[in-house]
């Protein structure tokens, strides 16, 4: 095996078993600033249930960085969608294997990890892997998704660390960010999704995966075999690893470190600041707002037309 293949498989042993060894000891996570908020306190943990959207480039995107989260979420009550940009339609070494053979397969195997999971629904907007663009169609794509399912919380790649990132993965969580803030908020972006019946929505609270700097972790102990077996239904991209081989490194590392939680770690954008309402909206008493009930968008049909943009003059 060579040097590369080595630390790509210890890179991924360590994030499935929470090594924070890439973290300088001594050295503070800064708290993650609120996006769209003045707010100085820190906010309080995530809990649910509630409805969350896991938005990735690729299939096996989310088991590693995320499937005990996740799981976790879904043992506990939460709806979660996931969303995947691209087909991973160019991720093998096969020399006999072709795009549409392994998009294909790649399909098959994100189906039975969210399976696997609990995950609610899996959209697939199937871009070709390693060109993602962060472009007005996609974002629209995105924004629409958002206000379709409403998440109270969305976990993406994060698009900012310093270090070196796939391009898929950069270009996808800068595209959800801008989604997130302040595209889907404001009605006025996209505007014909209204005509839809797909009204504005703020997502609340974002997970950053991937971060070189986390401040926020989940432990995903008591969900982490899980995880692994969605991260197992991934044969294309495992390498001929087992559910034993995975037990093995988490026993040795037990052994040499002692019994430890295994989290999951995120940079946090916890956004907090009320929607807003229309200029000429009346004051709404608390008790009428508790009497309030929001209207429902009527359903819509698989992604086909996803992103139809914005409206020209």
């Amino acid at each position: 095996m060579s040097k590369q293949k080595k630390e790509k498989k210890k890179a991924k042993g360590d994030a499935l078993l929470g090594d924070s060894s890439s973290i300088k000891p001594g050295t503070p996570s800064p708290p993650a600033p609120p996006v769209g908020s003045a707010q100085q306190e820190a906010p309080p943990p995530i809990e649910g249930p509630a409805r969350a959207m896991v938005i990735m480039a690729h299939p096996d995107d989310a088991e590693f960085l995320c499937a005990g989260t996740v799981a976790r979420w879904c043992a506990e009550g939460w709806d979660v969608t996931y969303v995947l940009v691209t087909s991973g339609d160019k991720g093998t070494h096969d020399p006999e294997m072709h795009p549409e053979k392994l998009a294909a397969v790649r399909e098959q195997e994100q189906r039975d990890a969210c399976r696997a999971l609990g995950v609610k629904e899996l959209v697939l907007l199937g871009y070709p892997d390693g060109f993602t663009v962060d472009e007005h169609e996609l974002r629209g794509q995105i924004v629409r998704l958002l206000r379709l399912h409403r998440p109270d919380v969305v976990i993406t790649w994060d698009a900012f660390r310093a270090s070196f990132n796939h391009r898929d993965h950069r270009n996808v969580g800068t595209v959800t960010a801008d989604a997130i803030y302040p595209l889907v908020r404001d009605r006025l972006f996209y505007p014909a999704h209204e005509e839809d019946g797909l009204e504005s929505h703020q997502v609340n609270e974002v997970l950053l995966a991937g971060a070189d700097n986390p401040d926020y972790t989940v432990d995903i102990t008591a969900h982490w075999e899980t995880k692994v077996a969605a991260i197992l239904c991934h044969t294309s991209q495992v390498g001929g690893r087992t559910k034993a081989d995975f037990l093995k490194d988490r026993a040795e590392r037990e052994k040499r470190d002692g019994p430890k939680p295994i989290e999951e770690r995120f940079r946090r954008w916890s956004i907090r600041r009320p929607p807003r309402k229309p200029a000429d909206a009346p004051t709404v008493t608390p008790a009428a707002a508790a009497a309030e009930v929001s209207p429902n968008g009527r359903a819509l049909e698989g992604v086909a037309g996803i992103a139809k943009g914005q409206k020209q003059a």
